[in-house]
């Protein structure tokens, strides 16, 4: 009976494809395949994919007459990368932005930047921070080439707090009445303080379209004005923001590096804690306790001090993030994986860099994972509001066809990963192709 409803399951699918345009269908063969979730590769797989979406996947299929045909010559078969921690429109400094980088200069640069991801690999990216949506909307539609972007929009900060991106000799909107920063017209950040003006802040994000919020609950490194210990915005007004965005169906995110900034986020009710570098054994805890991601950047401990902005602060963070990942693999929280890159155009490649440096925790299996079907589990707190509700991360029938080709077993040595113009062969995101080099 079993073989019989399987035949007639194989016949109908057959039936169904025959009737879609053999331009719209195309048939990759002949590779290892990693879903995204598996231990290991199936070997002499095939994938068939129907427009965007990824129809069958197995081995021997029957390819529909007339599709279009792509041998993968035995190499290896991937979902696509995800970063879950970037700012694509921080490519020029915060000081150039407020005082004379034009708009338009900006924008035009981070066109540059998501091709740049995009040719590395990373078909999917989680904006946490800065005017994306324009960005977000020109990919989406086919304008410029780029990842599919889940955007946060503007940071929230309290005033004084790591998001104030005022000049020092900037007035407060909140004494005069009016945003007198072009961070803030512009969509950079917004400054609240208590209860209603929190409420304000995430709606207006949401408004503008935002998939989940961004709140700034402690110090930050390159900021001016904000000692890195602070722990900023009260538990209520946490507690605001997490509330505004669950009744959108949505979630909120936080910076933050100490215990204490960390452990009232998560008592507030925040589903992320960015960087977290500072966390102590309570916090990581309390963090595995309430189910939350933790988005480190391991790297960090490897970079030059004299490369910061602020290299007291950074110290300490660089300092701390050894610890941080070796308590985050001890309690087995879900590590997601963000890199919090930004920066000048060219500076997309740091983005690789994570990979090698999480193996002194993780296997190159667990480190893939991460960069693929656990962080599309993260983007997918965004419940209604997801931009992008197939599945990601993932090589199974239904989800987006984002596919990457690497010459060499990506599970066995995963350096290959960070070598793409050797060893990726081919892209493919939302079932088209940008580059084939098999």
């Amino acid at each position: 009976m079993k073989r019989i409803l399987l035949g007639l399951l194989l016949l109908a699918s057959s039936s169904l494809l025959a009737q879609i345009s053999s331009d719209s269908v195309v048939v990759i063969k002949n590779v290892s395949l990693w879903d995204g979730l598996s231990e290991s590769v199936m070997p002499n797989a095939q994938v068939i994919i129907v427009h965007n979406l990824i129809k069958q996947v197995g081995s021997n299929l029957t390819v529909p007459k007339g599709a279009k045909v792509i041998d993968g010559k035995g190499k290896t078969l991937i979902p696509g990368l995800t970063d879950a921690h970037l700012h694509i429109m921080l490519n020029v400094s915060m000081s150039a932005v407020s005082n004379t980088a034009h708009w338009a200069y900006v924008s035009a640069r981070a066109t540059k930047s998501v091709h740049s991801y995009l040719m590395l690999g990373f078909t999917t990216i989680r904006d946490m921070g800065g005017p994306i949506f324009g960005i977000k909307e020109a990919i989406d539609e086919g304008t410029i080439p780029g990842p599919r972007i889940y955007p946060s929009g503007a940071f929230i900060s309290q005033t004084s707090g790591h998001g104030d991106l005022r000049n020092r000799n900037d007035a407060n909107p909140n004494w005069t009445g009016q945003a007198v920063n072009v961070a803030q017209t512009q969509g950079w950040g917004y400054l609240a303080d208590g209860r209603p003006q929190v409420l304000n802040a995430v709606r207006e994000n949401l408004r503008q379209g935002a998939s989940q919020i961004k709140m700034m609950a402690g110090g930050g490194i390159s900021t001016v004005f904000d000692p890195l210990h602070t722990v900023q915005f009260t538990l209520d007004e946490l507690q605001a923001g997490v509330e505004a965005a669950a009744d959108w169906g949505t979630y909120v995110s936080v910076h933050a590096y100490y215990p204490d900034a960390i452990k009232r986020a998560l008592t507030a009710g925040a589903k992320t804690i960015e960087h977290g570098h500072l966390i102590d054994e309570e916090a990581m805890q309390l963090l595995k306790e309430k189910g939350a991601f933790l988005v480190p950047q391991s790297y960090w401990a490897d970079i030059p001090l004299q490369f910061s902005s602020n290299a007291r602060k950074f110290k300490l963070v660089k300092e701390g993030a050894l610890n941080e990942m070796a308590l985050a693999k001890k309690y087995g929280v879900k590590v997601a994986f963000g890199t919090d890159v930004f920066g000048k155009i060219g500076i997309e490649t740091d983005a690789l860099k994570e990979f090698t440096s999480r193996l002194r925790w993780y296997r190159p299996v667990e480190i893939l994972r991460q960069a693929t079907s656990l962080n599309a589990e993260l983007f997918a707190q965004t419940g209604k509001l997801n931009p992008y509700p197939a599945p990601l991360g993932v090589i199974k029938e239904g989800a987006y066809a984002d596919l990457l080709i690497y010459d060499g077993n990506p599970l066995e040595k995963l350096d290959i990963v960070t070598k793409p113009e050797e060893f990726l062969k081919f892209i493919m995101k939302d079932g088209k192709v940008y580059k084939n080099n098999l």
